[in-house]
This record gives structure tokens, sequence and C-alpha cells, in this order.
């Protein structure tokens, strides 16, 4: 059998994704500036991304069982909820505790963002239900580019740098790279190898994600060195609205599971983890890629790396906890 360092390597990214996530943000935050030099590979990196989630999936498949009646009506709740409820719901309760207007557009990015595609791979990697999160990452995907656009516009109105269709079309190219390359590495290497290589596509989400802290990161040190405060604000910010997420569909699933709803497999009950994974992990990469440059925006984007990418570590150490129950 032929050795293959880059597949080893690959493979040893995969296991130990939960170590590496969060060391790759401290790392980052150590590199100098190199004025703007990696921000151009950042919707490349975002489409090798959504590549590695959604090669893993049988898509015809996955549209075939999400089309049935209570599936689609169920994921479609669920899409539109993060899409549109959050982010107007989001907007109106920090006007109303009246946060800094600095602020704001960015809660309403993070709101109209889709999940990142990663999702799927953390509630595979994880052990979590794993259909409902690739059925909602889909959909949220192919809906965020006719969504978030003209829902940020509307709640932000003249606040907004680029025009909603401009925006849009960043997006689809974006997302559409994404499935372009999953569709030619389907065709390349055929589905049982696919299947076969878990660890090593683990490791492209690893090394993909590693990579985006290149541009994420560049330049924020000396950003952060200028502004603590709102470093530590946007800190903060990106924790709650990750985490807060998380926790809110946590609550919210075991509530409607208390209630009495069928604890089948395809149930929210029973995917609760997996939908709290995907509702509080949003891609805000694709703002950052998309959006002209702005510093307090590239500040938030990469303050929420952070929780991000200690997702894997939390959300495993609360799923181990909750299987023991």
């Amino acid at each position: 059998m032929i050795f293959h360092p880059f597949l080893w390597i690959l493979a040893v990214s995969g296991r130990h994704a939960r170590i590496l996530l969060p060391l790759g943000v401290v790392l980052a935050l150590l590199l100098p500036s190199s004025d703007g030099f990696f921000k151009p590979a950042a919707p490349f990196i975002l489409a090798v991304l959504a590549g590695a989630a959604l090669v893993r999936l049988d898509i015809g498949a996955v549209l075939k069982a999400a089309l049935q009646p209570q599936r689609l009506t169920r994921n479609f709740a669920i899409s539109l909820g993060l899409l549109l409820v959050a982010p107007v719901l989001f907007f109106t309760l920090a006007k109303s505790l009246g946060l800094s207007h600095h602020l704001l557009p960015l809660i309403t990015w993070y709101a109209v963002a889709p999940p990142v595609g990663t999702t799927i791979w953390m509630c595979v990697f994880l052990g979590f239900t794993a259909p409902i999160a690739m059925e909602i990452v889909l959909l949220t995907n192919l809906l965020a580019p006719f969504t978030g656009p003209f829902i940020g516009e509307y709640l932000l109105g003249a606040a907004v740098p680029v025009s909603s269709l401009m925006l849009c079309l960043r997006l689809v190219t974006i997302l559409g790279g994404g499935l372009v390359l999953a569709l030619l590495a389907k065709k390349i290497f055929g589905e049982a190898r696919i299947e076969a290589s878990g660890h090593q596509l683990d490791g492209v989400s690893t090394v993909a994600m590693l990579l985006f802290l290149l541009p994420v990161f560049d330049g924020i040190g000396g950003i952060a060195l200028t502004m603590p405060w709102l470093a530590i604000a946007c800190l903060g910010l990106a924790c709650g609205l990750n985490f807060g997420s998380q926790i809110l569909v946590f609550i919210g699933g075991h509530m409607i599971r208390r209630a009495g709803a069928p604890a089948r497999s395809d149930t929210l009950p029973e995917g609760t983890r997996s939908v709290a994974v995907v509702a509080g992990n949003r891609n805000l990469g694709l703002y950052f890629a998309a959006l002209p440059a702005d510093p307090v925006f590239a500040l938030f984007v990469a303050a929420y790396q952070l929780p991000l990418y200690l997702t894997p570590m939390v959300a495993g150490w609360f799923g181990d906890r909750s299987r023991q129950r």
C-alpha cells in the first residue's frame, strides 16, 4: 500500500479537529498584518468549505427525503425561522436594548447569514442526528442569497454599503462554486471512495477552516489593540449570538419533547442538538467575502471564529452529557 503523507496529514487533522480549530484561532491572532493580501482568497476558501460539506451528501436523496410533506413543512418552518424571523427578532431586540448603532449591522449580518456548511461535518463528527442538519443547511443555503441581502437592506436601510442585487450575485457565486466542486468530486472519485474517506474529508474541512483564518484575522491584532473595548464587545456579542442561539434551540427542543411530541428519529426533539448547532453557527464569512472592507465588521467576524471553532468541543461536551442522562 502506497503511503500518502498528504492524505495522512488530512486524516490526522480531521481526527484532532476539536483541538486544532481553537488552537488555530489563538495562533492567528499572533500573525502580522499582510495589508489585505489574503482577502481575495476568502471566496475560494468558502467555496471549498461548502464543497467539502456538500460532497458528503447524496444531494438527490436528501432532496427527495426533504420533499416529503411533513419534513418539507418542518424544514421550511425552521429555515424561514432562521432566515426571516430571527433577523427581525434580533434586530428589534437589539434596538429596544439601546445597543450601539455600530453593533446593529453586525447582529443583522449574523442573523441573515445561512448556517455554515461545516455544521453538517460537525454533526457527523459529533455523532448527532445528521439528516436534519443536511436538509436545513442545504435549504437555507439555497434560500439565503435571495433573502439575506434584501432583509439586510430592509433592516439597515442606507447603512448597507453595496446593492442587494450585487450582494445576492456574490453569494450565489460562492455557494454555487461549492456545489460545482462537490459535483465534480463526486464525478471524479465516486460515492464509494468519498464514503470511505471520512477522516480525510474531515481534514479538508479542518484545513480550509484554518486557512480561512488568514484573511479573517489579517490585521485584527492591531485593530484590537487600537480599540480594545470594541474588540471585547465584538467577542461578547459573537459568543452571545452563537451559544445563545444554540441554547435557545436546545431549550425549545426539550420543551417540545416534554409537551409530548412523538420521539421519532426524524422529529425536531430527536434532532435538537443538530438544529442547535446549525442555528448558532452562521456563515458570516459569506458577508465578509461579499461586503466591502470594514474594520468593525472584520473585527466581529474574527471574534466570531472563536465560538464557531469552539462548537465541536463545547457541543460535543454537552452532547456527551445529554446522552448520559
